[in-house]
């Protein structure tokens, strides 16, 4: 029944993050809307690689109108000295509808990091879950369950309060929607970002001796490759416990078939998890972190 629940949490909070900054004026027909926009960061629950992760990403999406939607796309990784690169491809489907004041659906996601990605969600492979959303004039409450696929299988839920201020005029809209969203779940996928791709050297797993790591093996200032195999052991994984909460702003203005938005979020991650490299005992490094999203789609 837990994990049920679980995965329900999870499935909102996908559908929370593609649908927020957008008025869909054309719910009552289907269509095909492109999407193009900048993120500053690669933050995933509060936790971030130690190097900036800003992505340029694109998407093509098909909107039916029974609810149904379908979309593909990707991230290209756009850092300052580093050359660009395709870090991320994904495929997303799910079903979204409305009964009076309540909003809900079910989703779930592909993903196809590249094998040098430091983001600290790369060793996600899929993911599913729902979400359920009930509006009202002063205030919505909405949340969710999902499943994270990655070495091991995450469980994980979160709930959400918003108001949205909105004014529409002729054919043109915009709104903004300041909320607040607490998430929680296990962090398998932590322990997975932990010995596959933080470390720039190469590292075995120490938990149960089966996994083999793969580390960052970068070069070193000399041009030498670091090759000293370390192990490194993650704990508390299996725990469920509040990950971060987060505080976004996000501003939508749309016009007939194209608009513009952005999501400006602060995270505050909470819970650090411990590790060990050869038995030496660490602590993650957590502390808030901003981040953005701008973007502008056009729809037909």
């Amino acid at each position: 029944m837990k994990h049920c629940y679980t995965f329900i949490i999870i499935l909102q909070l996908f559908f929370f993050n593609n649908s927020i900054a957008q008025h869909d004026s054309s719910s009552i027909r289907s269509f095909t809307k492109f999407n193009i926009n900048y993120l500053s960061n690669s933050v995933y629950f509060g936790r971030k690689d130690s190097s900036t992760t800003p992505y340029l990403r694109s998407s093509i999406s098909y909107f039916d109108r029974s609810g149904f939607y379908i979309s593909a796309g990707m991230a290209l990784l756009i850092k300052t000295n580093t050359p660009v690169r395709l870090d991320l491809f994904n495929i997303d489907a799910g079903y979204n509808f409305t009964i009076n004041q309540f909003d809900a659906g079910v989703y779930a996601s592909k993903f196809f990091y590249s094998k040098a990605s430091y983001a600290v969600a790369s060793e996600i492979k899929g993911l599913s879950g729902f979400y359920l959303n009930y509006n009202q004039s002063i205030i919505s409450v909405g949340g969710g369950g999902y499943i994270l696929f990655s070495p091991a299988t995450d469980f994980g839920t979160y709930i959400n309060l918003s108001h949205t201020f909105e004014k529409e005029k002729e054919n043109s809209y915009w709104s903004f929607a300041p909320s607040i969203q607490l998430n929680a779940g296990t962090q398998y996928f932590n322990e997975a970002y932990y010995e596959f791709r933080k470390f720039p050297f190469p590292t075995t797993a120490g938990n149960n001796g089966k996994n083999k790591g793969k580390g960052h093996a970068h070069s070193s200032n000399n041009g030498n490759i670091n090759t000293q195999v370390k192990t490194v052991t993650f704990y508390n994984k299996k725990q469920f416990k509040i990950l971060d909460l987060e505080l976004s702003l996000p501003i939508n203005y749309e016009k007939n078939y194209w608009g513009l938005y952005a999501i400006p979020t602060v995270a505050f991650p909470t819970n650090a998890a411990e590790y060990a490299i050869d038995n030496s005992l660490q602590k993650e490094s957590l502390a808030p972190v901003f981040f953005t999203e701008i973007g502008a789609y056009i729809k037909f």
